[in-house]
């Protein structure tokens, strides 16, 4: 196995974000006074920011319109892509070793641009990366391969030299089942299910760290 080019997820891979995205929906509701039930995260954790908005209002008959939920939601969102987020652990030196064997990568997200970019580049990161693709521009989530499949076009590495990093069990499971191999990064978003994403890697670890002596015998 040879490893030519990198296809990186944004969100918990990359960048240490998910505790937002888990509880932008969750905080709303309190906010409410409504007491979210025990599935909500797993509930909206593959929809758009759109679909999660109509969704809470409709589910929990919230007295306010899904346009209400989305504007707080993009302001949470803007101030903590723009300001505040923080890289992985150790991601700028595995990006660093990767860039020096002339690995060739980019970035699929279901973050929208500019925030993506504006995270990347608060942390010195964006120059890395060849392409930022996104779920958004291309029109359908990561339940499906697509994004994937554009970025390898992109990158014109053989697929089986391609590696897929995510922290997201779905994502892994589409990127397997296209035929990637896949590094899964936990994070504790997803730490329930961590066998489930174990099962459609090749690699699953801890800290980037990790992978070094995995990369190497690869050479």
């Amino acid at each position: 196995m040879k490893i030519s080019g990198a296809i990186f997820d944004l969100d918990g891979t990359l960048i240490d974000s998910m505790p937002i995205w888990n509880n932008l929906a969750y905080n709303f509701i309190v906010s409410k006074g409504v007491t979210p039930r025990p599935d909500l995260r797993d509930r909206v954790s593959t929809m758009f920011l759109r679909e999660s908005s109509e969704y809470i209002v409709s589910e929990y008959k919230l007295d306010c319109t899904a346009e209400d939920v989305l504007a707080y939601m993009h302001e949470q969102i803007n101030d903590f892509y723009i300001n505040r987020v923080s890289p992985k652990q150790d991601i700028i030196a595995f990006l660093d070793k990767l860039k020096a064997e002339n690995i060739r990568m980019c970035v699929a997200t279901a973050t929208e641009r500019r925030l993506a970019e504006a995270s990347l580049k608060l942390n010195g990161m964006l120059e890395y990366f060849d392409e930022i693709f996104t779920c958004a521009e291309i029109g359908i989530s990561k339940q499906s391969p697509d994004i994937f499949e554009l970025a390898l076009k992109s990158l014109g590495t053989p697929k089986s030299e391609t590696f897929v990093f995510e922290d997201s069990p779905h994502a892994a499971t589409t990127a397997h089942k296209a035929g990637f191999p896949v590094v899964s990064i936990y994070d504790k978003a997803a730490a329930n299910k961590a066998e489930e994403i174990k099962a459609n890697s090749i690699c699953y670890i801890n800290r980037y760290e990790e992978l070094n002596t995995f990369f190497d015998n690869l050479k």
